[in-house]
């Protein structure tokens, strides 16, 4: 009777260190699925967040490539930043409104587009998809976001929105002083621009002449209002090519040395043909860029063809009234 009670306890044993071994061997797996999804959620550039549903949204788990906007892990995992924290205080009131609604409409998931900032203060946009983890009363549990950054997408949008509009306007404008006004507006709606003019050459004496500015200290435009058609400056636009270069490497002749501590960095020279003649030049600043990305470069560029196919059409209906006006007489 001892023996058998033995052998029992035995494979009792034997069944609990067995089953003891699976148990560790399922955690294990289980971990090394856990490391490897994280190792991948970690190499794609989207950021994931595990949020209470509480104020500001206090972060239970945030994946490593959160540092892209300059944070880290523990900023939020510790408590010393709520996720609310870093959204754009303009979007803010938004982004809560419509995550409350969407969790009484009873949504599983949805998405919404807004700003956050970085650690530096960088604007950034970004696409969040949220998914709602509520129990079988309803009561979320946990708010699990998937975010992704799309600023530069954002902007190339803005940029084409910008020239749709400005050749929108330009379609119907007949005036000079108004139309030299819409461009520059157009130029600064563009966030890396935010200085600079427009320059008119004269038809009879080829001179470059400032007809309008913003952003310009007083000092650059009693120095640079007018170039004459001999000057390296004049020279460099009637070459026809767009010229992006720093402020300081653009200052060519003895009266620039005024202009030297202009607080500018990036600047763009954007000549203005009307048929195969130049007729003005675009000269546009930046005080916090060194260097126009290329996307940037491109609508300006376009601005100034819709600048020029304009000048022509106004010289065109010009010489149309010219000529209904000499058959009259």
């Amino acid at each position: 009777m001892s023996k058998a009670v033995s052998n029992s306890a035995r494979n009792g044993n034997g069944r609990q260190k067995t089953c003891k071994y699976l148990n560790e061997m399922a955690l294990c797996n289980a971990l090394e699925m856990a490391k490897e999804l994280i190792s991948v959620i970690n190499k794609v550039p989207v950021t994931v967040f595990l949020w209470r549903p509480e104020k500001y949204w206090p972060a239970e788990f945030v994946s490593e490539n959160i540092k892209q906007f300059g944070y880290t892990v523990e900023d939020f995992t510790s408590g010393k930043l709520l996720y609310g924290n870093i959204v754009h205080p303009h979007d803010l009131e938004r982004v809560e409104r419509e995550l409350l609604r969407r969790i009484e409409e009873d949504y599983v998931d949805f998405s919404q587009e807004y700003r956050i900032l970085t650690k530096s203060g960088e604007v950034r946009w970004i696409d969040e998809r949220t998914f709602i983890e509520a129990d079988e009363n309803g009561v979320v549990k946990y708010l699990k976001g998937i975010i992704l950054d799309i600023t530069e997408r954002k902007r190339k949008e803005k940029l084409l929105y910008i020239q749709r509009d400005l050749g929108i306007s330009l379609s119907t404008s007949s005036c000079l002083n108004e139309t030299l006004e819409k461009l520059l507006d157009s130029c600064f709606q563009i966030d890396e621009i935010n200085a600079g003019g427009i320059y008119l050459i004269d038809e009879e004496t080829g001179d470059m002449k400032l007809a309008i500015h913003r952003g310009l200290s007083p000092n650059f435009v009693e120095h640079a209002s007018s170039y004459s058609a001999n000057s390296p400056n004049t020279r460099l636009v009637m070459i026809g090519q767009p010229v992006y270069k720093q402020h300081i490497d653009l200052l060519l002749t003895a009266r620039d040395d005024a202009l030297r501590h202009e607080n500018l960095k990036a600047t763009a020279i954007i000549p203005v043909r009307s048929g195969k003649k130049i007729i003005a030049t675009f000269y546009l600043a930046s005080s916090v860029e060194y260097e126009l990305p290329d996307s940037v470069r491109t609508v300006l560029e376009t601005i100034a063809t819709q600048f020029g196919s304009f000048i022509s059409r106004i010289r065109l209906e010009e010489k149309l009234k010219e000529c209904i006006n000499r058959k009259k007489s």
